[in-house]
């Protein structure tokens, strides 16, 4: 990534030879960034928001390139401090905004992985419709919890149905995937209290071969919520 130096001296060049073309600049300078950085959705969206922000900081004196440049509308900037209503460090998103499916696309990140059958782009559309069909304002972690909910009540089912039919193999790929569910940070960050807890139990039943814990758990209640038989 460029550092601040870097990115200074990069503004500074740009105003001595050519602020007409702004675009060219922000591409220019963002595919230099991404190649420094391994290609994922979130250091991709942590370049572009230091590089828009910078520009804007810099308005005064790089007028053109600052007006060229803009953040989605979807984004409000507000990130607000902990609170027992709010997560800390996560930008509340105006979903009602014309280009809300683009932020969501261009911007989201997730350590969850899916299990065979789902598709990430759509499960991302569906985030996508249930908010533009009910607009309002909401955190972006919450974006990710919903979507990290339904990838581990696909690893749930898939579990389920690995054991039923006496696969071994996808049972212990299944039962791994719900360990890692218990990091998933969109997960852990909106726990308000036991929620972990249930999706810890999974993850010991499912790593144990336990069926009748796992039948248990009341998780799957949430899945069927969720339109994902997880039993």
């Amino acid at each position: 990534m460029l550092s601040e130096q870097e990115l200074d001296a990069r503004l500074a060049e740009t105003k001595r030879s050519d602020l007409s073309a702004p675009d060219a600049f922000f591409d220019t300078v963002l595919a230099e960034a991404a190649h420094e950085r391994a290609t994922s959705r979130a250091p991709r969206k942590a370049v572009v928001v230091a590089i828009v922000g910078a520009l804007v900081v810099g308005g005064a004196a790089l007028p053109a390139a600052a007006e060229g440049l803009r953040t989605f509308l979807a984004q409000t900037g507000w990130i607000p401090e902990e609170s027992t209503e709010q997560i800390a460090d996560s930008e509340v998103i105006d979903t009602s905004a014309p280009d809300f499916p683009e932020y969501l696309r261009a911007t989201f990140w997730t350590d969850a992985t899916l299990p065979p059958g789902m598709s990430h782009d759509d499960l991302l559309e569906r985030i996508i419709a249930l908010h533009t069909a009910n607009p309002g304002l909401t955190q972006e972690v919450g974006f990710r919890r919903f979507y990290e909910v339904v990838a581990q009540c696909g690893w749930m089912s898939e579990w389920n149905q690995a054991v039923a039919r006496g696969d071994d193999n996808t049972a212990r790929i299944a039962a791994e995937q719900l360990e890692a569910a218990t990091t998933w940070r969109g997960l852990v960050t909106t726990d308000g209290g036991g929620i972990m807890e249930r999706y810890r139990d999974v993850a010991d039943a499912t790593a144990a071969g336990n069926a009748r814990a796992f039948a248990a758990s009341p998780l799957h209640r949430e899945c069927q919520m969720l339109g994902v038989e997880s039993r």
